[in-house]
């Protein structure tokens, strides 16, 4: 007597589906993460830059250096471009963990999609990049 194959029952289709649910679940979990380290350092690389061409602004007026009670320890410059540093690097290991997340997920049956988030912020990257570049150039 031949054994026909069995045809997946209720349980199991629920299973499959609560599954693939969960991993879109994580998906949209791991985007947020991402779309919170593009705010953070986008917040980073602005503000150290604005701070940099500030007091650039204020020392060309003034046409003296600032220096503080306990003397010029840290400049404007020195901390405007550590901010910049900090936010882009923070933000391109955020977008590598992102893609290694995804990678992981897709193991586990998340279909290929279009990730506006990652692409976004690997254009901020890029824009931390230039911001940084024109720090340490002067321009």
């Amino acid at each position: 007597m031949a054994s026909s194959p069995k045809a997946p029952d209720e349980s199991t289709q629920l299973a499959r589906e609560r599954t693939t649910l969960a991993v879109e679940r994580s998906f949209l979990a791991f985007e947020r993460t991402l779309m919170s380290w593009l705010r953070t350092s986008l917040s980073m690389i602005s503000f150290g830059f604005t701070l940099v061409k500030f007091f650039e602004y204020v020392v060309d007026q003034r046409g003296t250096p600032i220096v503080g009670r306990l003397g010029a320890t840290w400049s404007p410059r020195a901390l405007g471009l550590s901010m910049v540093a900090i936010g882009t690097g923070a933000l391109l290991l955020a977008v590598i963990q992102h893609g290694r997340r995804v990678k992981a997920l897709q193991a586990q049956g998340l279909v290929a999609q279009w990730n506006l988030a990652y692409w976004v912020a690997i254009l901020v990257a890029a824009l931390g990049m230039f911001a940084l570049v024109s720090i340490v150039s002067g321009a």
